[in-house]
């Protein structure tokens, strides 16, 4: 995602074919050790560029790794794995710009594969995985997809060249079996495939839609994975029942179409422009993650999977402030970039895998920035609202002042959990409330509020969007979202933890439950040590601070 690399023109555009290299005195690259097919590659050098664009070539030319570097103090590192299913030979890195480039080689023994005993059952290769990317699954151990009976083609969709990788009923429904059947420690039951391509590829899994309609109901989730991410897919989020009927078809013949694209070149310049009207900065390019359904002459786009999140996973190189970098969602009819729930993880190999989660699928790219306002200035505050302004979370009252001792609203307070929680506006959903015009400002998050379950309205059908919140009022909100975010409808607590407040009584009934989980977990603390003071109206900064602290512990960022 971040550095999507480049189509292989463009590559071979800025630096030149393997051929002969003159000696740069501007970029210098250290020997390369030996490896076997499956190893990292080390490869380091210096330069006096602010970048150098780095491709190791294989024996017959083609491009293995591609990567735009940036130089720190003069040096830069690649490090990259090299496919285990590469073939043995002598390999060629090249590293500079334009007529700037140094060169080195080294050689890679492809990997024995020893076969079995005479007489023993031959189990199948696991197809190789790319190189970095790494299954956000919990205490489950992936099983390996046999792709060995697969077909791989190329077609052009959308007038862009695909690979499509279509994948063996039998061996898809032996791997869900296997896993299924496993000790998962208690998680979900996890299957992958793997496409090791070109950096860049357009990929398509091609997946038969009747062998996950039969596995649905094991809870599984289908990893599937190229050089440019991952897109772990839970069976549960599919109604197949529905999509077979809108595409008036059976089951068996009907295909389920997984899609990795990495955007094309006017995508990302939109983007950057985009980022700009924002004060960010794009990081890299954008990458679309898509699923249709196809089958009977007809086919149905799959965007919405109702309340349950789905992981996708990119792994970045260069250097990344998570406190001032996020995904974003990239509406291409509007032009507007939004905030997605994402965790950065530094990899043993400096690279970052970013894990981000929506309950639809779109586009989607990283962005940088670093949001600072001047009338911001009391510590216990000041960082946590720059580190939600620079991932869009909040905003100021302009770009300057954000304000932070005016009070917030209930419906600015349910717009904030709304865009923490990565969820896309429904102004229908607002219809019900007499007090919530359908052309307002806030009727797109209230109604996505009201969907989620977030709010209720008071008993005169208002919702009082103008209305100051109180601490108890945002509890509650707080306490929901929770739910939402770890799907689950329970917010019970133990209201013990309520009696080292000497005005507990204070509290309301309907919000004592919440407030103590809130308590609990750490999100809403006491105005002092032993006063709660439920009916105060929060002011925008302490209203920041709540929800970084609940997007912190719904794991929506580090």
């Amino acid at each position: 995602m971040l550095r999507i690399f480049m189509i292989l023109t463009l590559c071979m555009a800025f630096v030149p074919a393997a051929a002969a290299y003159a000696e740069s005195s501007v970029v210098s690259l250290q020997d390369v050790k030996d490896v076997t097919a499956g190893d990292q590659v080390e490869i380091n050098g210096t330069a006096t560029l602010d970048e150098v664009i780095v491709k190791v070539l294989r024996p017959d030319s083609s491009i293995v790794y591609f990567n735009i570097v940036p130089v720190t103090a003069g040096q830069y590192a690649a490090p990259f794995t090299i496919g285990s299913g590469e073939p043995g030979g002598t390999y060629t890195v090249v590293a500079g710009q334009g007529s700037e480039v140094a060169s080195k080689t080294f050689k890679v023994t492809a990997k024995t594969v020893t076969p079995p005993p005479s007489g023993s059952v031959s189990t199948p290769t696991p197809s190789p995985t790319p190189g970095k990317v790494i299954t956000p699954v919990g205490g489950a151990e992936p099983v390996v997809v046999d792709t060995g009976k697969n077909t791989t083609s190329t077609v052009d969709v959308n007038g862009r060249s695909t690979t499509v990788i279509t994948q063996d009923g039998a061996s898809l429904a032996d791997a869900l079996k296997k896993a299924a059947q496993q000790d998962n420690k208690g998680a979900a039951p996890v299957v992958y495939i793997a496409y090791e391509g070109k950096q860049g590829d357009a990929v398509q899994f091609n997946l038969p839609f009747s062998v996950l309609k039969d596995a649905a109901s094991l809870g599984a989730i289908v990893s599937l994975q190229t050089g440019e991410g991952e897109y772990s897919l839970p069976l549960g989020v599919l109604n197949f029942d529905a999509i077979a009927a809108s595409l008036g078809a059976e089951p068996g013949s009907i295909s389920l179409q997984v899609n990795i694209v990495p955007s094309a070149e006017d995508i990302n310049a939109k983007i950057k422009a985009s980022a700009a009207s924002i004060g960010a900065s794009q990081q890299g390019g954008a990458i679309e993650f898509s699923i249709v359904a196809s089958g009977g002459g007809k086919t149905s786009e799959l965007n919405e999977f109702g309340s349950t999140y789905v992981s996708r996973t990119v792994v970045a190189s260069g250097t990344i402030d998570a406190s001032h970098s996020t995904v974003a969602l990239y509406d291409p009819q509007t032009g507007a970039l939004t905030f997605v729930p994402a965790q950065f993880t530094k990899q043993s190999d400096g690279t970052f895998k970013i894990s981000f989660k929506r309950n639809g699928n779109s586009v989607y790219t990283v962005l940088t920035a670093n949001k600072a306002f001047a009338d911001l200035t009391a510590p216990w505050a000041k960082a946590d609202v720059e580190l939600l302004a620079s991932k869009l979370v909040v905003n100021g009252v302009s770009d300057a002042k954000f304000a932070p001792n005016s009070s917030i609203t209930r419906a600015e307070f349910a717009a904030l959990l709304v865009r923490a929680l990565g969820l896309a506006p429904d102004a229908d959903g607002a219809a019900g409330f007499k007090d919530v015009a359908s052309g307002a400002w806030y009727a797109g998050a209230t109604g996505a509020a009201v969907k989620a379950k977030l709010i209720e309205g008071f008993e005169d059908g208002s919702f009082k969007p103008g209305a100051t919140i109180t601490r108890e009022q945002m509890a509650v909100m707080i306490a929901r979202a929770v739910a939402y975010a770890q799907g689950s409808t329970s917010t019970a607590s133990s209201e013990a933890s309520l009696n080292g407040f000497k005005d507990k009584s204070a509290i309301g009934g309907w919000a004592r439950a919440s407030v103590a989980q809130a308590v609990d977990a750490g999100i809403i603390t006491g105005m002092t040590n032993d006063t709660f003071v439920p009916a105060a109206n929060a002011s925008r900064a302490q209203a920041a601070v709540m929800l970084k602290r609940f997007m912190q512990y719904a794991d929506l960022i580090d």
